[in-house]
């Protein structure tokens, strides 16, 4: 049974109310949505302190333990844009615009430059999502830059005043299906024939209405406890680039977890537990 958990006001509350849910749901469920109203919003340092002690970098039996940072970084590398603090408006000077645009391709360039060598990673052999994103179909560069084309469009409503679109959702079926009126970000290629691993990330929809930028991201295995944090962190700095490179104001984030799963395997159901006590006691 597909389940909404109670919009949140940060990525942290977000997170921790979909935990519980699927835990006291048994450790899994199916078509779980979790919103969070302001993706922005300073994140809870309780919560985060609980899911940092637990993602000890390295492995748990046979699971790769990755920090959120790292996982955040796979979805948006903060550490590789230059952020100049401007936001797009169409009263931008030549001067700020270029500063702007400058900081978008020095992300794009940086990224594409460590591409090669992030791919030499066994769990980044068929590329990353961040590659996907601005260099289809992501293991070198040359590709076609999907975000590039996105500020553009998205540029170019703000341009025109249309501050409200009723836009579609993206192609998944293959690179061939990356049409130029497509306003989402295309990860998952019909020729993928995979029932788990990458990319459990299988697209991401942006909406545009009443001026505010909204993201939708589907994830076909949604990982709870070792990757859910750091995605929906990745997720709301790739949204925040989105609204500083376009002018428009941030809406919501979305994601749709088609299969949820709090890893109790994994952690056991004690393990799970107690990380929930230890983030809620100050969340």
């Amino acid at each position: 049974m597909s389940s909404y958990i109670e919009p949140a006001p940060n990525l942290s509350e977000a997170w921790l109310r979909t935990l519980e849910h699927v835990v006291a749901s048994g450790g899994h469920a199916v078509n779980v949505i979790t919103t969070v109203e302001n993706p922005l919003a300073a994140e809870c340092g309780q919560v985060r302190a609980a899911i940092d002690e637990v993602l000890t970098v390295g492995h748990r039996g046979d699971v790769r333990l990755q920090s959120v940072e790292t996982v955040a970084g796979t979805i948006f590398p903060r550490d590789l844009y230059a952020d100049t603090g401007l936001i797009y408006r169409v009263d931008l000077d030549a001067e700020e615009r270029a500063k702007l645009d400058a900081s978008a391709a020095g992300l794009y360039d940086a990224y594409v430059d460590v591409l090669p060598l992030l791919t030499t990673d066994q769990a980044n052999n068929r590329g990353t999502y961040f590659g996907r994103m601005v260099s289809w179909p992501g293991k070198a560069g040359g590709g076609r830059n999907q975000l590039a084309d996105r500020v553009t469009r998205l540029r170019r409503s703000l341009d025109t005043g249309k501050a409200q679109r009723n836009l579609e959702d993206v192609a998944v079926g293959g690179e061939a299906e990356l049409i130029d009126d497509c306003p989402g970000l295309q990860i998952y290629a019909a020729s993928d024939r995979r029932e788990r691993g990458f990319p459990c990330l299988v697209h991401v929809d942006l909406t545009l209405y009443q001026g505010r930028l909204s993201m939708a991201a589907t994830y076909r295995h949604q990982y709870l406890m070792t990757k859910a944090y750091g995605n929906l962190l990745g997720l709301s700095r790739l949204l925040g680039f989105l609204a500083q490179q376009t002018g428009f104001g941030v809406g919501e984030l979305m994601v749709n977890a088609t299969f949820a799963d709090a890893e109790q395997g994994t952690y056991t159901k004690r393990g799970v537990t107690a990380l929930l006590a230890d983030a809620r006691a100050g969340a």
